[in-house]
């Protein structure tokens, strides 16, 4: 796996071999308040695929090329339910994932997600999704139309990389300005 290309098509497919055989997992990294490191906001859960001879490969092995050939959907479905399995076997638990910007600017890949969560509505209020600002969004609206949705479901948004989301996360203020923190990495939560 680490010898592929980033962009070697080969990469979806050994993600998708993982997930059905119940490959992929995750590590959870403690996110802190800026004004009170003491204090942890939520675990943020770090997707980590087992390959066939059992070795473990952080996301930054496989996560990028997902996301350079459009299909961390795929990995980000998955890991959406096991967040969601975590937070209804643990009550006290809040849990956050780092979605791909995908999943917002296609309706198709919301849908999967949007419905994920409506399902489990229980567990919303302790479910934060995490959007960095890597890529700019072809149609803004949609964006926020999402979020908008993920927000209005009780989920709580983290937005990294804020200055590139200025005019996202000015719409989504109006709508939910009661609920802004800081948190390390200049994180942005909603």
């Amino acid at each position: 796996m680490v010898d592929l290309d980033l962009l070697d098509e080969r990469h979806v497919s050994i993600v998708q071999e993982a997930i059905a055989e119940d490959r992929i997992g995750f590590i959870v990294q403690s996110i802190h308040a800026i004004d009170d490191p003491a204090q942890v906001l939520y675990g943020e859960c770090l997707p980590h695929l087992t390959d066939q001879d059992g070795i473990e490969h952080a996301d930054a092995v496989f996560v990028p090329a997902l996301e350079a050939l459009g299909e961390a959907p795929v990995l980000d479905r998955h890991m959406l339910k096991l967040v969601l399995d975590a937070l209804e076997s643990n009550s006290l638990s809040v849990l956050g994932y780092s979605l791909s910007g995908d999943n917002i600017s296609d309706p198709g890949s919301w849908a999967h997600i949007r419905d994920q969560i409506a399902a489990r509505s229980e567990l919303a209020s302790r479910l934060v999704l995490k959007f960095t600002g890597i890529q700019p969004f072809a149609d803004a609206a949609l964006a926020i139309n999402s979020l908008s949705e993920a927000r209005d479901l009780g989920c709580r948004i983290a937005i990294d990389d804020h200055l590139s989301w200025t005019g996202i996360i000015c719409a989504l203020a109006r709508k939910h300005w009661h609920s802004t923190t800081l948190c390390e990495n200049s994180c942005i939560i909603m």
